[in-house]
């Protein structure tokens, strides 16, 4: 039988994603992994030792070879840069599969789920910005407001660590540096006083403490709320999302911020307009420490009825065992269980916010059997 769940990217996440499937409890199931790159593409299969991978070659700015590779393919996940998933979605949709992808960028997803109508016709599902945060956060956020009957506002705190900081910056790579910049330098989605509003982000530094860890600071970045300031709109008074950091993070970030070295614009150098962002980006992707052993942290909290609290948290090491990162699972894992959701028929057509169609029971369920257990 031919692969009937299809996930393009055989980088650090996309490998973790076929690693869910084909080690799935309940499965396993066979997957098309589909990659431009020949060596990324091979050594994924390598790490995964299976015979339930097909791999599969895949340049995903030519329809031709995206036609390809859906052949026969039931649902999508996209593990690749955010800027392609519209192309693939519209791909999915041409070629009658669902699409799912992680996300981070909100003009990207705003295109997607622009795509509703078409979605319903052709009886298939999109559901973008599905990864960790946003991602899992937003059906952590949106399962605590919902614990309400009437909620005022609800908090959510996210932060990718390495377990033995260096450095000044205390950071290491865990996921793409050019996707970390807009969350870091992007204008902020929340909702103030019910209403929704833009924020700077790197702004509103605050304190933080987890058990086993110590202080920590948190800031505002972009993404991260992604479509909750549309969803939530008019059911909370207040709604903000902030990245969780070592001390003194920010004030750096800040600092090249100041100076211009985050800044779009370009410069001539030898002829070629080159923006100082770019070189930033390529610089911290050479500098920062890569493979270090990490954590995720997620605290999530809700306020409402007269005072009452609700939260959950999670604190995620690396896996040792199985070689995965704790940005990996967090990442890659929550994003595999609404793709196996879709293709088990659980959510249904059309384009979604995922807060809006993936059960929160079923999402713990689902994480519990990769023995990462939420907190209340």
């Amino acid at each position: 039988m031919h692969p009937e769940i299809l996930i393009l990217g055989a980088g650090l996440m996309g490998r973790v994603a076929a690693h869910f499937f084909i080690h799935h409890p309940d499965g396993p199931y066979k997957v098309r992994l589909a990659e431009l790159s020949r060596g990324t593409l091979d050594e994924a299969v390598a790490w995964l030792n299976s015979e339930l991978v097909e791999p599969m070659i895949v340049d995903v700015r030519r329809d031709d070879s995206l036609d390809k590779v859906m052949s026969g393919i039931k649902v999508c996940q996209s593990c690749v840069p955010f800027f392609l998933n519209p192309t693939i979605a519209r791909a999915c949709l041409a070629n009658g599969a669902s699409f799912v992808d992680l996300g981070g960028n909100p003009e990207a997803t705003d295109k997607i789920l622009s795509m509703d109508k078409e979605a319903h016709t052709k009886g298939v599902s999109l559901v973008p910005d599905t990864g960790l945060a946003p991602g899992l956060t937003n059906i952590l956020a949106w399962e605590l407001v919902h614990r309400f009957t009437s909620c005022d506002e609800v908090h959510v705190r996210v932060g990718g660590l390495p377990q033995d900081p260096s450095g000044r910056l205390k950071y290491a790579q865990f996921f793409s540096i050019h996707g970390l910049l807009n969350e870091y330098l992007e204008d902020a989605r929340e909702i103030r006083d019910g209403k929704e509003v833009e924020v700077h982000s790197l702004d509103e530094v605050e304190t933080m403490h987890f058990d086993g860890v110590g202080e920590l600071e948190a800031f505002i970045t972009a993404g991260g709320t992604s479509t909750l300031p549309r969803t939530l709109l008019g059911q909370v008074k207040r709604l903000d999302y902030k990245t969780i950091r070592f001390p003194g993070h920010a004030d750096y970030l800040q600092f090249l911020r100041e100076i211009g070295i985050t800044s779009n614009r370009a410069y001539l150098f030898g002829g070629n307009p080159v923006t100082p962002r770019e070189i930033l980006g390529n610089v911290l992707e050479d500098t920062l420490p890569k493979n270090a052993p990490d954590r995720v942290l997620v605290r999530v909290w809700a306020k409402g009825d007269g005072g009452r609290e609700e939260k959950l948290e999670l604190n995620v090491l690396s896996d040792d065992v199985n070689g995965i990162s704790a940005m990996g699972q967090m990442t890659s894992f929550p994003s595999a269980a609404i793709t196996r959701a879709i293709y088990l028929g659980e959510i249904p057509p059309g384009a979604h916010p995922q807060e809006t169609v993936m059960n929160f029971e079923t999402m713990k369920k689902e994480l519990a059997l990769r023995w990462i257990n939420l907190k209340s």
